[in-house]
């Protein structure tokens, strides 16, 4: 018979070992198959074999065929004779009879379910330790095993100590209490090879209840207690991510970003560690392996990397990362340019439609001034004649702080005057501050800002850290981009130099000029702030371009049992903000350039001046419509008199 697996195994392995007073010679017990077909709907399972030994003492070959069919309806099923397997493999042959047969197992990401029988010779542990280097032990998959009256926990763990049940297998014993008159279900995992079982109660089945789950947390949170089990770390000293204590060889993590989050990770989950310090890993000409810590994960020589790795699709492809733990941008680091003037500079401050504002007010105001003045000499309130020139010298002497010969008599013009005085003195006050914060932080012209363009300097250099993404992400850009040939034709004129092995040689010759850095921006602010020498820091820029944004996280070997455990934790760090505080710890000030924008005031920030005027303007009419009325009357009672 030949068995085809779909989609993604979830092995479920019943392992039933049931004594003769549980199931008589004759055939199976009616509540051992109701208890399995209540799990089986319990757990929707929709792809069940059953591990069967010919001499079991429990049920005959043909008692199995229809104990299956009776537990299985509209399921795929199948029966494995495993005293006759020979071989367990994707693509496994075993023999019943006389006839060999083909057994097919597809990959462990297919669903699938097990029920086998326990046996004391073992032929049931030896399916399940082999099934085990498989990978058949996923999240997505589930085991149920029966024991028998007179077999524990403890004895079936003696026989499964090359099983790889680990904390994503879904792995139930069902033991017969007969104190109880029923059936106790129990999951149990290991929290890394060589441990011995851990176990939590799952439910219980009995006659008159039908099964009962226990009430359950996150698997995760159960299962997150790894008892000490040691983990092989792979990891690169790099500040002010790790570094290592030297002369130690156990929990050798000293400092970092990256070992903060490590050691919080480490009091949740109750581990120990060793860290082997090496390099991040490049892909190696075979196209398939790498070397540094992708390599050692892929070896099996480390369990974990713990390293700021970038989380990148052909890294993918030969190990799994956890969730981001930071997500970082590149740029391109370069010497300070000498600072030029320019032309414009004086009038950087206000906008272009303010500017125009300026000299439109001056007229406004310079037209009020002579329309008010004249008016008054027509109403012979006022004999002083002011021309339109002068008028608009005042309103301008104004507006610009200065005093003038001519003084507007009537008190309507003086509080134009006034006005347009004390518009001008916020102008002129405005311009000056935001004058002085232009002449006092402005930055130098780049002489590029991205690849294309320096792809136009032949005469500088380009570095990037060797055996790291970001060297990668240049070697294997599309072809003729800017950054695959600035790869090509810049790094590639001179490796040793332009292929630095820490940040702080390649900041040594970006110090030296004519040489760009292609770097992660959380590194480098790093070294500015904190390590540099402040004239060094000062002289380095970043041409304010970023050209890739990616998460880093931890590196674990590929279909890994603690990819889940790890997300489950860091996705709790993430949610109380604990992620968020340890980069304020490493990164006080991640924003160390000031913003190259000015706050240059547009006619919305200004408008409050045109208020001011038209106000001053009413009141002037106002004050004069006063003056002729007091005027004319005071001449009126001369001329009776």
């Amino acid at each position: 018979m030949a068995i085809s697996v779909r989609c993604r195994w979830q092995v479920l392995v019943v392992v039933m070992a049931v004594a003769r007073w549980v199931l008589p010679m004759v055939g199976a017990h009616p509540r051992v198959v109701q208890m399995m077909q209540d799990v089986i709907t319990h757990k929707k399972w929709d792809y069940v074999t059953l591990l069967y030994t010919n001499n079991n003492h429990t049920m005959t070959t043909i008692e199995a065929s229809e104990v299956l069919a009776g537990l299985v309806s509209s399921m795929s099923a199948a029966i494995i004779y495993l005293p006759n397997l020979q071989q367990l493999s994707l693509g496994f042959t075993y023999s019943g009879g006389d006839t060999w047969t083909n057994i097919n197992i597809r990959q462990p990401h297919y669903r699938a379910q097990f029920i086998t029988i326990w046996d004391n010779e073992g032929h049931a542990a030896a399916f399940m330790n082999k099934a085990g280097h498989l990978g058949l032990f996923t999240q997505q998959q589930e085991w149920l095993i029966l024991l028998p009256h007179n077999t524990t926990i403890y004895d079936m763990e003696n026989l499964l100590k090359d099983a790889e049940i680990f904390i994503d297998s879904e792995v139930l014993v069902c033991s017969y209490d007969s104190k109880m008159e029923s059936f106790i279900l129990r999951e149990v995992w290991r929290g890394g090879r060589g441990q011995p079982f851990q176990e939590g109660s799952w439910g219980m089945w009995s006659e008159e209840k039908g099964l009962v789950t226990a009430p359950m947390n996150n698997k995760y949170e159960r299962r997150k207690d790894l008892r000490g089990f040691h983990l092989r770390v792979a990891t690169i000293v790099t500040m002010p991510y790790e570094s290592l204590v030297a002369d130690q060889q156990l929990q050798n993590f000293r400092e970092g970003y990256v070992v903060d989050v490590w050691h919080t990770l480490q009091e949740q989950l109750n581990f120990t560690y060793t860290a082997t310090n090496t390099l991040f890993g490049s892909l190696q000409p075979d196209g398939v392996t790498w070397n540094g810590m992708v390599g050692m994960l892929q070896t099996d020589d480390a369990d974990v990397a713990v390293a700021p790795l970038s989380i990148t699709k052909i890294r993918s492809i030969s190990i799994d990362f956890t969730i981001p733990i930071q997500i970082v941008s590149t740029r391109l680091y370069i010497r300070r340019p000498i600072l030029e003037g320019t032309w414009t500079l004086y009038g950087q401050p206000f906008g272009g439609y303010l500017w125009m504002c300026i000299p439109v007010s001056i007229v406004v105001c310079a037209g009020m001034l002579w329309g008010l003045n004249w008016l008054t000499v027509y109403l012979k309130v006022n004999d002083h004649i002011i021309l339109p020139l002068e008028a608009l010298w005042i309103m301008f002497s104004g507006l610009v702080q200065q005093s003038t010969v001519i003084d507007p008599r009537p008190v309507s013009g003086k509080i134009v005057f006034f006005s347009g005085m004390w518009m001008g003195m916020i102008l002129l006050t405005c311009y000056s501050a935001i004058l002085v914060s232009i002449l006092t932080t402005r930055q130098p012209k780049l002489p590029f800002k991205d690849f294309q363009a320096l792809l136009d300097n032949p005469d500088w250099n380009l570095g990037v850290r060797t055996n790291t993404a970001l060297a990668d992400s240049l070697a294997l850009a599309p072809p003729n981009s800017p950054m695959r040939l600035s790869w090509e034709h810049i790094v590639g004129k001179d490796p040793a130099n332009n292929l630095p092995s820490n940040n702080d040689d390649a900041l040594t010759n970006v110090l030296k000029g004519k040489y760009a850095f292609f770097a992660n921006k959380e590194y480098i602010i790093y070294r500015l702030q904190r390590k540099l020498p402040l004239k060094q820091a000062m002289d380095i820029v970043d041409t304010n371009t970023d050209f890739l944004k990616r998460g880093i996280g931890f590196g674990l070997q590929k279909e890994s049992p603690y990819k889940n455990l790890f997300n489950y934790v860091l996705t709790k760090m993430t949610q109380k903000g604990h992620l968020n505080r340890l980069k304020r710890k490493w990164w006080p000030n991640i924003d160390r350039n000031p913003d190259p924008h000015y706050p240059t005031p547009g006619f919305n920030e200004v408008f409050t001046l045109f208020i001011i005027l038209g106000a001053g303007t009413i009141l002037a009419v106002v004050f004069l419509m006063c003056e002729w009325f007091i005027y004319s009357k005071s001449r009126r009672v001369i001329s009776w008199s």
